[in-house]
């Protein structure tokens, strides 16, 4: 086995590779200049081109020894190598005519209506194995001696927006931390996590009441509330499930384009009479035969 390389340092690219065109060889596989050439970045010059080459080069070379190797141990299922990449060849391809005709006709684009529509015909396929909350988490200091106020301003919040920005501001200007999941849902774990209670506990007694409930931990204190429930078991709500409805339609359609076009051309072939089927045609024959006897 001989190995050879020849690069030569020069300011423009791909000059410096001169000499004899094969630059490298392992066995009976070259490397040439054309090969190379064709990878470099126009940006390099200089020494950093001549270790790129090096690099790529050395690359290469363990590439070709790999597969000598790979020669050596799996000769006698080369038959079997052969077919597998055939097989990749030709899944490769028609993949990618699958793709050609799913970028010129698929519609990409899914409505909310859409996504409604097929959400309230599957209900049963979405339904929830876990609890779904929204809600708030106020934590204050235990001192604070106005907390029945603040209480009752967390109470009014929910009614009006100038009710929720007086609670907000006060918040705010006292420091106190305040989680609001109101917005979209979570699940009542990760709620619970910004409460003094143990995750081993159970606490679903806590989604039976209404209001605004109490807890106390050392110089802490909580408020916090329920604006909304799913619990498990229950039809997840539209809005956690839309995503993945959305996916679902996005490959219904792929499917349908491929299928589509599969028809298409399998039509137009046997139009033209360019597919043959043989020995159908005679054991349908004999079957007919068979079955007017």
């Amino acid at each position: 086995m001989v190995a050879t390389l020849w690069v030569v340092s020069c300011r423009e690219l791909p000059d410096y590779l001169v000499g004899d065109n094969v630059i490298a060889r392992v066995g009976r596989e070259d490397l040439t200049r054309e090969d190379i050439a064709a990878t470099l970045p126009a940006a390099l010059t200089g020494e950093d081109s001549v270790a790129y080459v090096k690099a790529y080069v050395d690359k290469w070379f363990v590439r070709q020894l790999k597969i000598e190797e790979a020669a050596a141990l799996f000769e006698s299922s080369e038959q079997d190598i052969e077919k597998l990449v055939e097989d990749y060849r030709q899944s490769l391809l028609t993949s990618r005519v699958d793709q050609h005709y799913i970028d010129q006709r698929m519609e990409k684009e899914v409505t909310d209506e859409q996504i409604a529509e097929y959400y309230n015909a599957h209900k049963s396929d979405f339904t929830l194995d876990r609890t779904l909350v929204k809600g708030r988490v106020l934590r204050f200091d235990a001192a604070f001696r106005q907390s029945k106020k603040l209480k009752e301003q967390m109470k009014k919040a929910l009614a009006s927006a100038e009710a929720e920005k007086s609670f907000s501001d006060v918040c705010e200007k006292q420091g106190f931390e305040l989680i609001d999941s109101r917005a979209e849902w979570v699940n009542f774990s990760d709620f619970l996590a910004h409460l003094p209670v143990l995750a081993a506990e159970d606490n679903e007694p806590l989604l039976d009441k209404l209001g605004v409930q109490e807890m106390k931990m050392g110089k802490d204190c909580y408020y916090f509330d329920f604006t909304s429930v799913c619990r498990k078991g229950n039809v997840a709500p539209l809005e956690v499930v839309s995503d993945n409805i959305r996916r679902i339609l996005l490959t219904r359609r792929r499917a349908e384009v491929i299928r589509t076009h599969e028809e298409e051309i399998f039509r137009s072939a046997e139009a033209e009479g360019r597919l043959r089927r043989f020995g159908f045609e005679q054991e349908g024959a004999n079957q007919t035969e068979q079955a007017a006897e």
